[in-house]
């Protein structure tokens, strides 16, 4: 294989290459995002992660990578772009499409992330009593009081489990707004609304 073929062969190689780990990376977060919906396959958080590392800025950077390849593939393949003009294109557009996922998915919504410190941090190991029925693999409802405030949270069980409206429960955690709950056994109608 000559130099001249090498060197017609790399800009594929290189956009592919970036096109290949854009995609995994949206795939990687798409599967997180899915595992947080699994019962009792969520590890117990140890605070709140920094915005930077969440699940929505891998989307935004594969996003930014699948958007890059595709460009410069574009721009070599159907527009014949020299080497430099595609990878102009391929950064400009690449960039553009991440800045602006990144916006939309992690600094929009990191400005409530406060109060859901504050959840986090209030509600674990607190009893409280489900309100509409937790499915085994899905999200019912839970409600806790606060002082006079009545708190109400999505609800899943821990064990995988279908737990009954009207039974008390022990919240071991909240993530995202949905405490992962598990009963807390024989008397578990009698609604307590401090924590133990």
């Amino acid at each position: 294989m000559s130099n001249g073929t090498i060197s017609d062969i790399t800009p594929f190689l290189a956009y592919g290459a970036v096109l290949t780990l854009g995609v995994l990376l949206i795939a990687g977060a798409i599967t997180s995002l899915l595992r947080s919906f699994t019962p009792g396959k969520q590890d117990r958080p140890r605070g709140v992660a920094h915005p930077l590392f969440s699940r929505s800025t891998t989307y935004s950077l594969g996003l930014g990578a699948v958007v890059f390849g595709a460009a410069g593939l574009l721009g070599v393949l159907v527009f014949h772009f020299d080497a430099v003009t595609s990878m102009l294109t391929a950064l400009g557009a690449g960039l553009l499409v991440g800045l602006a996922a990144l916006g939309l998915l992690v600094y929009l919504p990191s400005r409530g992330r406060v109060e859901e410190k504050l959840i986090d941090f209030d509600a674990a190991g607190r009893r409280a009593r489900v309100v509409i029925s937790i499915p085994g693999n899905g999200v019912g409802e839970v409600t806790f009081r606060d002082g006079e405030k009545a708190i109400n949270l999505a609800a899943r069980s821990t064990s995988g489990q279908p737990i009954d409206e009207g039974t008390v429960v022990v919240i071991e955690r909240v993530t995202h707004r949905v405490a992962v709950v598990s009963p807390q056994g024989e008397d578990s109608h009698i609604f307590i609304s401090q924590p133990s």
